[in-house]
């Protein structure tokens, strides 16, 4: 029996190589987990895998809303398993400094991303005060 099941059965055999992993929401019914992994120099493999799961939505009774309930999206109890198991996996081998750079790292292409938004937008901007 393996020590990853539910990794396993997700198609991922080489645990051993996961350096980290992100997860987010995409939309109110869809997350998306991307698994990192540090390949040998030379490999072919991927050195990240995506995988989305769907949300269950879930009608809960609130007493604010005009018509007695509210519609709520639930994460799949599948991904909390996935994300148990890489959280012990990731734990095994990183260092809080590892952590530390890892999460800087994730940080600076926030940055970029946040930059290359905000160029995007400012250039729209003009072409469309252009045409005004």
């Amino acid at each position: 029996m393996s020590q990853f099941p539910i990794l396993e059965e997700m198609g991922i055999k080489r645990s051993n190589e996961i350096t980290h992993y992100s997860l987010r929401q995409d939309g109110k019914d869809r997350d998306i987990l991307k698994i990192y992994y540090k390949r040998k120099k030379g490999s072919v493999l991927p050195e990240r895998k995506t995988f989305k799961f769907g949300r269950s939505a879930k009608m809960v009774a609130d007493d604010t809303s005009k018509s007695g309930s509210v519609e709520v999206y639930e994460i799949s109890p599948f991904l909390l398993k996935a994300v148990a198991e890489l959280d012990k996996i990731v734990d095994q081998h990183q260092s809080d400094k590892d952590k530390i750079k890892m999460m800087l790292k994730r940080v600076d292409q926030l940055e970029k991303d946040v930059s290359f938004a905000t160029h995007e937008l400012r250039s729209l901007l003009k072409s469309l005060n252009r045409e005004v």
